[in-house]
């Protein structure tokens, strides 16, 4: 098969939009924000763009090349990030056609890619974003896009998540307001015991996050089975694998099923809004 850039392109530029929307993942770009606060909310692939965006500038490459990138340029990069003393000489030696048709043989490859094999080649990994460019650019025939370890920049177009950035913004505000309350408090975190902390406060959170049974709710935002501005009682709610609270509510076809809370809103807190603006 013959490769292209193009979804590559449209990946990168995918991120781009959705880093305007969830400005966490910008963060997480600039090594501002951990991964273990964004890995569990349908973030995943953005994430790993981001990390494979940042180890290819560690290593002075980019993810697409503008510039014809010759065979002398890509052979002296590939030979820098291989740490394999045996697969660089193997390599130093090959000619540019012996290289080109190393992509189009699937046995060789999975010998150069194998960590226990003497002919190991990290530089396979390390070099990636460099190779699919010059593969682009000289049309070269490869087996197939499962040869490499980042297949789904190349491959497959980004999904955009289905939630907005309100929930995770709402949780970075609520992390800086208890750092705010622990420097004004002068309470010294270090003699905390880490484990014992975030445990409590998992449990303490997880708590509030429940809905009790019977509580009015008004759809604000399109939801299957449910119609915008109609108000439904909740059944019961849980906290989802990705962390985000659902609730259990009859829809207008009469079944039951768990949505996403972030979809409804709490009719009485609504209220007590709209009367504390008004003063009240």
């Amino acid at each position: 098969m013959k490769l292209s850039l193009d979804i590559a392109k449209r990946n990168l530029q995918i991120l781009e939009e959705v880093k305007k929307e969830i400005t966490l993942l910008q963060e997480y770009e600039d090594g501002l924000v951990s991964r273990s606060t964004l890995d569990h909310v349908g973030l995943r692939d953005f994430l790993n763009l981001i990390d494979l965006k940042n180890a290819a500038k560690l290593r002075g490459i980019k993810l697409i090349y503008d510039e014809v990138i010759t065979y002398k340029d890509l052979m002296t990069k590939f030979l820098e990030l291989n740490h394999n003393q045996k697969s660089k000489r193997i390599f130093s030696r090959k000619t540019q056609n012996q290289f080109n048709d190393v992509w189009n043989d699937y046995k060789l490859l999975r010998r150069y890619k194998n960590g226990s094999n003497e002919s190991y080649t990290p530089a396979i990994y390390d070099c990636e974003p460099l190779i699919f460019n010059y593969l682009v650019q000289n049309n070269i025939e490869v087996c197939g896009d499962y040869i490499f370890a980042h297949r789904e920049l190349w491959s497959s177009v980004l999904t955009k998540p289905k939630f907005y950035s309100r929930e995770l913004n709402m949780t970075k505000e609520f992390i800086e307001l208890f750092m705010e309350f622990s420097q004004k408090s002068n309470i010294d975190l270090r003699k905390c015991n880490v484990k014992s902390l975030t445990n409590e406060l998992n449990l303490k959170l997880s708590k509030l996050m429940f809905i009790e049974e019977g509580l009015q709710v008004k759809c604000v935002n399109p939801t299957n089975g449910f119609t915008v501005d109609n108000l439904y009682f909740v059944q019961n709610s849980k906290v989802n694998y990705s962390g985000f609270l659902e609730i259990l509510l009859e829809s207008d076809n009469n079944q039951t099923f768990y949505v996403p809370y972030s979809n409804f809103e709490e009719v009485s807190r609504k209220r007590d809004d709209i009367l504390r603006q008004i003063g009240l």
